[in-house]
């Protein structure tokens, strides 16, 4: 049998190795990144580290014979979600989602936004802003709040392209994810006033920073997950891994 696993996440490396256990499995594992790639290297065949766009992921898909795609992306890589929808809906192959659980937090200093742009319009009041959604929304921030204003946590990897937004000064380059108390501590170092994240579940380290930022005193603006009708979606690893056993025990 063969599983096209859609990665680059820390979810998905689990699910990786749990495949592998369960034995004539095929695992065709796709990153974005290199260091994404590294990851599945100890469990996956094939590994392919690039973007794909639509007609890139078919390919693949049809190059090796994909029985099921497995999408444990981010969730907020939309595009890579409904494009894999697509194509197992026009080859007519299972499609399976792994969806981290969300983890509401209600708290008076916890704002919840529909997308970054309304983020930036409502943190533009505060003094100074921690960005800590990584690289991707950094320059709409940035462009709405001021470059003097903000401070952005990035991957080491992104630090070439947060430079072209940001002074240095205004970087923290850190590989996470990362403790309450050294969230806490960084928004205080650097003064900020605000944070600005996005729900990445619990193995995005999501509670880790709303509560570092209160523990700071600082106000927390959450952007929403995007809202999206997976035709099989699971929150559970195990449960994802079971329900492709229930395939393997067939063929």
């Amino acid at each position: 049998m063969k599983i096209l696993l859609m990665g680059g996440t820390k979810d998905s490396v689990e699910i990786g190795k749990k495949l592998r256990n369960l034995g004539n499995l095929f695992v065709v594992y796709t990153s974005t990144t290199d260091y994404g790639g590294k990851l599945g290297e100890e469990f996956a065949n094939k590994v392919i580290t690039k973007p794909l766009d639509k007609n890139k992921l078919k390919e693949i898909v049809k190059k090796y014979n994909i029985d099921v795609l497995i999408d444990a992306t981010h969730p907020f890589a939309v595009n890579a979600s409904k494009n894999a929808m697509e194509v197992c809906k026009e080859l007519n192959i299972e499609y399976v989602r792994f969806e981290r659980k969300e983890e509401k937090i209600t708290h008076p200093n916890v704002v919840y936004v529909k997308d970054f742009k309304e983020a930036a319009e409502l943190a533009k009041k505060s003094n100074k802003v921690f960005h800590m959604a990584g690289i991707k929304n950094l320059k709409t921030v940035v462009d709405i709040v001021g470059k003097d204003r903000v401070i952005a946590r990035v991957l080491p990897i992104s630090v070439s392209e947060a430079l072209k937004i940001l002074p240095q000064k205004n970087i923290v380059a850190m590989y996470g994810t990362f403790s309450k108390e050294l969230n806490k501590y960084l928004i205080k170092d650097y003064n900020c006033d605000v944070i600005i994240t996005k729900d990445s579940g619990e193995s995005g380290g999501f509670k880790e920073k709303v509560y570092g930022a209160l523990e700071a005193g600082a106000k927390v603006i959450v952007v929403e997950r995007p809202k999206i009708d997976y035709p099989v979606c699971f929150k559970d690893i195990d449960e994802v891994v079971n329900y492709i056993k229930s395939f393997v025990i067939l063929v």
